[in-house]
C-alpha cells in the first residue's frame, strides 16, 4: 500500500522539474512513510513512489522497481494477495526472483503474460510500467476501484498519481473547479464512481480498466465484467458451503503479512463473518463507540421503532467468547469543522458520508499497533444489505414472477423492522428519471439552496455503467450498487486508512466470490426480508446468534442534527453563512437560513445537505483560495 507518481513529457524538449516532483510526491508522505524515491528512467519520464513496506521490508523492494536487464521499470500501489500461487507459477517458465515481493511478482506477471497479467491477479491494484523494448506506459487500476489512479494531459504532459495534490502541485494550473460534478455532489453525493474529478482536467482511471500510451496517444480499455447470467438450477446447500469457502480463503490469503494485522469491528454480519471464521485469539479488533443517546433521527427513520442500539455492548459479548484483543474508541466530535476539513484535505473532494470522522478517528487508534486491518467493506452491495434500498426491487421481482403469497410474507416480516414509509420515499429518491429529481429537490426545498455556478447542472447517474444483459433485475441493482456507491466508498476508505499509514484488506471484494455470487439467483442473496441471506446461512454455526439473528443495518452514526444546530461563530452552519463563503455566489444564504430553522423544528433532509455544502466550502479553502 503505497503512493505513486509519474510524468511523461512527450514533446523531448520540455525540461522535467526534478526538484518539483519530488516535492510533490512528498506531499504522499503519509501514504508511504518508509520510503520515498524518484526515478530517472529517460530524460522525459520520471517515477516516484512513497512506500509503506507491508511484504518484504528489505530494501530490496523499495520502488521505482525494474527487472534485472532494466528493460521494465515499475510503480505499484496496493496489493497481490496471490502473488505466492503466480510466483510458482513463473518459476516453472524459469524466472528468478531476487525478492519476495508481490511487487516483483507483478513486474514479471507483466513481462511474461503483457496485459493479460491483470487477469491472473486477485488483489488490489494501480500501477504504471515503462516497457523500454514496446516503448510503451501500461497502466492498470484494480476491478473494484480500491487503489487510486487519478491521471491528466496538459500542454503535451501525461501526469498520473494516487493523489491529486500531488498532481495540482507539479501543475497549479490545473486547480480549475468542476462545478458541473460538485453542483451534483451537493445534490445527489455523487463522488468518485465516476471519471470526472472536483478538478475539471483531472481524471480518474475507471475500475477494471487499463491505460496504455504507445506513440504519444492514450486508449484504455475494459479488463473485467461481471457475469450477467443467473443460473437458476442450483443447490442452495453446497451454494452454501461453496460461498463459505471461497470467503475463507479471501480472509486466509489477504492474511498474507509480514507486519502485525487487526480487524476493524462493528455489530455488523461482515466484519464479524470476517473474526468468525478467522477464529485467531488475540487477534486485534478495533470499534468505534457512541456516547448514550447519540443514535439520529437519519438512521432510526428507516425503521419501525426508534429502539436505541449500543453497537459496542454487542461487540464486548462476541469478543469475550472468541477471547479476542478488543479496543474501543470513544468517538468525538468536538473541533468538528478542523476534523471535516483534514478529511477533505485527503479526500481532495467532499464525500457525502458522515462516516468520514468516526472512521478516520478508529483507524487513528489501530495505526498505533497495526499496519494492516481487515474490514466487511462491500458485502451489502455484493448481497443486498441495504435492505430499505434493495427491498422494492425484490418485491416487484416477486410480482412479476407471480409470487403474490411470497410478496404477503415478505412484507409482513419487513414490516417488523423497517418503516415502509421511509422505504417508499427512499425508493422514489432512486428512480431514474431526472424530472423525479427536480421535483424533489424542489419540493423539499433543496433546490433553493444554491446559486450561481451550480443553480443549472447537468444531472449525473450516481453509477456509471447501464445495467444490460443481466437476466435478474435484483442482480443489475446490484451490479448499479457494486459500481456505484461502492467505488464511491472505496474512494473515503483509501483516502482516510492512508491518510493514517495503514492498508486496508477488503476481503468480500475478492473477484471469485464476486463472480459467484453475481451467478446466484435473488433468493439466495435476499429472503425473509434480510439481506445477505446466504451469508447468514453459510455462516450459521460461525456467528455468535446475536449477529446471525440481526435484521438492523447500521452504519457510522453521526448527530448530525446536533452539531448544525449551533450559529455561533466557528460552527458549521456559520461556516456556511461566512462571507468568504457567501463572496463565491454558490450557496443562498436566506435558503439556507430558511432550511435551518427546519432542521432545528425537524426536517430531517437538511442535515445531510449542509453537510456536503460544509464539504464544499471547505474543499475550496483547502485546494482553490
Amino acid at each position: 500500500m503505497c503512493g505513486i507518481f509519474g510524468l511523461y513529457e512527450m514533446d523531448n524538449k520540455k525540461p522535467i522539474n526534478f526538484e518539483r516532483f519530488e516535492l510533490s510526491l512528498k506531499l504522499m508522505n503519509h501514504r508511504g512513510p518508509d520510503d520515498i524515491s524518484v526515478k530517472k528512467i529517460l530524460p522525459n519520464l520520471v517515477f516516484g513512489h512513497a512506500r509503506l513496506s507491508i511484504i518484504d521490508l528489505s530494501p530490496l523492494s523499495n520502488q521505482p522497481f525494474n527487472d534485472i536487464s532494466n528493460s521494465y521499470h515499475l510503480v505499484f500501489n496496493g496489493m497481490i494477495y496471490n502473488y505466492l500461487e503466480i510466483r510458482s507459477e513463473l518459476q516453472e517458465f524459469g524466472y528468478h526472483f531476487k525478492t519476495s515481493s508481490d511487487t516483483e511478482v507483478l513486474l514479471y506477471s507483466y513481462i511474461h503474460w503483457g496485459k493479460n497479467c491483470v487477469e491472473k491477479f486477485n488483489g488490489m491494484w494501480s500501477f504504471a510500467i515503462y516497457d523500454t523494448i514496446k516503448n510503451i506506459i501500461f497502466c492498470s487500476r484494480d476491478r473494484f476501484g480500491i487503489k487510486p489512479f487519478n491521471y491528466s494531459f496538459i500542454n503535451g504532459s501525461f501526469i498520473f498519481s494516487s493523489e491529486i495534490k500531488s498532481i495540482i502541485s507539479y501543475y497549479p494550473e490545473l486547480k480549475i473547479p468542476n462545478y458541473n460534478v460538485i453542483a451534483n455532489f451537493c445534490r445527489s453525493s455523487v463522488g468518485a464512481q465516476i471519471p470526472e474529478t472536483w478538478f475539471t482536467e483531472v481524471k480518474r482511471l475507471m475500475p477494471a480498466h487499463n491505460l496504455i500510451i504507445s506513440n504519444n496517444q492514450i486508449y484504455t480499455e475494459r479488463y473485467w465484467d461481471y457475469p450477467r447470467k443467473t443460473k437458476h438450477s442450483l443447490d442452495f446447500e453446497k451454494c452454501k458451503e461453496k460461498f463459505k469457502n471461497l470467503l475463507l480463503d479471501s480472509i486466509n490469503i489477504r492474511m498474507r503479512s509480514d507486519v502485525s494485522i487487526g480487524v476493524t469491528l462493528s455489530s455488523g454480519l461482515d466484519s464479524m463473518s470476517i473474526v468468525s471464521l478467522l477464529k485467531n485469539k488475540g487477534l486485534k479488533t478495533y470499534t468505534a463507540q457512541f456516547s448514550k443517546g447519540s443514535f439520529s433521527v437519519n438512521e432510526s427513520i428507516n425503521y419501525s421503532s426508534n429502539k436505541e442500539i449500543d453497537e459496542a455492548s454487542v461487540v464486548k459479548e462476541v469478543v469475550k467468547e472468541f477471547n479476542l484483543d478488543a479496543n474501543f474508541v470513544e468517538i468525538d466530535y468536538s473541533n468538528y469543522v478542523e476534523k471535516v476539513r483534514k478529511m477533505i484535505y485527503h479526500l481532495e473532494s467532499g464525500n457525502g458520508s458522515p462516516a468520514i470522522i468516526p472512521y478516520n478517528q478508529l483507524l487513528n487508534l489501530a495505526s498505533h499497533e497495526v499496519k494492516v486491518v481487515l474490514e466487511g467493506q462491500g458485502a451489502d452491495e455484493l448481497l443486498g444489505g441495504y435492505v430499505s434500498a434493495f427491498f422494492p426491487r425484490y418485491i416487484l421481482g416477486l410480482i412479476r414472477n407471480f409470487k403474490f403469497r411470497k410478496v404477503y410474507f415478505e412484507l409482513v416480516e419487513f414490516k417488523k423492522t423497517y418503516s415502509l414509509l421511509s422505504t417508499f420515499f427512499l425508493y422514489i429518491r432512486t428512480i431514474d428519471f431526472n424530472f423525479l429529481h427536480l421535483i424533489f429537490y424542489k419540493f423539499v426545498g433543496i433546490d433553493a439552496l444554491f446559486v450561481g455556478k451550480i443553480r443549472k447542472y447537468e444531472r449525473i447517474k450516481d453509477y456509471p455503467y447501464n445495467p444490460r444483459g443481466f437476466d435478474d433485475k435484483f442482480n443489475s441493482e446490484l451490479y448499479k450498487s457494486h459500481t456505484g456507491g461502492l467505488v464511491n466508498l472505496l474512494h473515503y476508505g483509501d483516502a482516510v486508512s492512508m491518510s493514517n499509514s495503514i492498508e486496508s484488506r477488503l476481503p468480500f471484494l475478492d473477484y471469485r466470490l464476486v463472480e459467484f455470487v453475481f451467478s446466484l439467483p435473488s433468493s439466495f442473496k435476499f429472503n425473509n426480508a434480510k439481506g445477505k441471506y446466504i451469508q447468514r446461512e453459510a455462516l450459521k454455526g460461525d456467528l455468535h446468534e446475536s449477529i446471525y439473528s440481526s435484521s438492523r443495518k447500521l452504519g457510522f452514526d453521526s448527530p448530525l442534527e446536533y452539531l448544525f444546530r449551533s450559529d455561533e461563530f466557528g460552527s458549521p452552519i456559520s461556516i456556511l453563512l461566512s462571507e468568504k463563503c457567501l463572496n463565491r455566489k454558490l450557496f443562498d444564504k436566506d435558503a439556507i437560513v430558511k432550511a435551518h430553522n427546519k432542521m432545528i423544528k425537524g426536517n430531517r433532509f437538511f442535515a445531510r445537505v449542509f453537510f456536503r455544502m460544509l464539504c464544499v466550502e471547505l474543499w475550496f479553502r483547502e485546494f482553490i483560495d
